[in-house]
């Protein structure tokens, strides 16, 4: 569709992004692969989305978080069933994955995460995604369990590295440095540091950390709008402490959803 002037309010991709929380990238991939979302277009090619667009991207997410496939999703649209009644489940990528971990075919594992990147908001990837499969891996017999996991965790890593570089150049709200706690097989931290670099943040990522008191008397932390403290473990008293004395000095420092409610009443964002 191309655009012709009229007083209709338009908004061009980016803003969309912020405003729903769907990367331009997963906005064309609807556009391209499922006849989604048609945006108007300038003479130069440029998108332009007006407020229809815009609800029928928040139906779009409704549907995904309830784990409909993206490509069965056009066939749903409009329908008046109440979304928020229906029971969230996992994707039907989790079955092929599965499969894939199962045979140690990095190349299926790979493009499988590519896709599924590409085509859904990372809070749906998070929740109807990966955490259907680390689920499903624990319970995988040991002998298996550990070369599953270390597939998907070398992929993962991998692919959240370059999505995090990727982000960053386009970052909106300020460079956050987050620090783990969390071990070095860990996949916890890369997911969160995803997670916030989703939220917009330029983020710097330090894992596999024990100690955070050098912390307390770095100039370094000036140099970022927000430090984030990681953990899906308690942590021992005397980090604790070290924890309630940075809160102290510093007003930009947050911390994961377990530390907050293991040992702080604060909740982060």
């Amino acid at each position: 569709m191309v655009y012709k002037q009229t007083e209709e309010k338009l908004y061009a991709i980016r803003e969309v992004a912020e405003m729903t929380g769907v990367k331009p990238v997963t906005l064309r991939a609807w556009q391209r692969r499922y006849n989604l979302v048609q945006p108007q277009r300038t003479e130069k090619g440029h998108r332009l989305y007006n407020e229809e667009n815009l609800a029928m991207i928040r139906e779009i997410q409704g549907w995904l978080a309830k784990g409909v496939a993206i490509g069965k999703v056009q066939a749903l649209l409009g329908q008046t069933a109440d979304i928020s009644r229906l029971e969230s489940q996992a994707l039907e990528e989790v079955e092929a994955m599965l499969s894939a971990l199962a045979d140690l075919s990095a190349g299926k594992v790979e493009n499988l995460l590519n896709t599924v990147l590409r085509e859904y908001p990372f809070n749906v990837v998070c929740e109807q995604f990966l955490s259907p499969i680390l689920q499903s891996v624990e319970l995988v017999k040991s002998a298996n369990r550990s070369l599953q996991k270390g597939l998907l965790r070398s992929i993962l890593v991998r692919r959240l590295a370059a999505v995090l570089d990727a982000e960053n150049k386009a970052a909106s709200k300020g460079k956050c440095l987050i620090v783990s706690y969390e071990s070095s097989d860990s996949l916890a931290s890369w997911i969160e540091a995803a997670r916030l670099s989703d939220q917009g943040w330029h983020i710097t990522l330090i894992d596999h950390v024990d100690d955070v008191s050098g912390l307390l008397h770095a100039d370094v932390l000036a140099k970022y709008q927000r430090v984030h403290l990681f953990s899906n473990r308690a942590l021992q008293e005397k980090q604790q402490s070290i924890v309630r004395q940075l809160q102290q000095q510093h007003s930009a420092v947050t911390l994961s959803e377990v530390l907050s409610k293991l040992h702080f009443e604060q909740v982060s964002p």
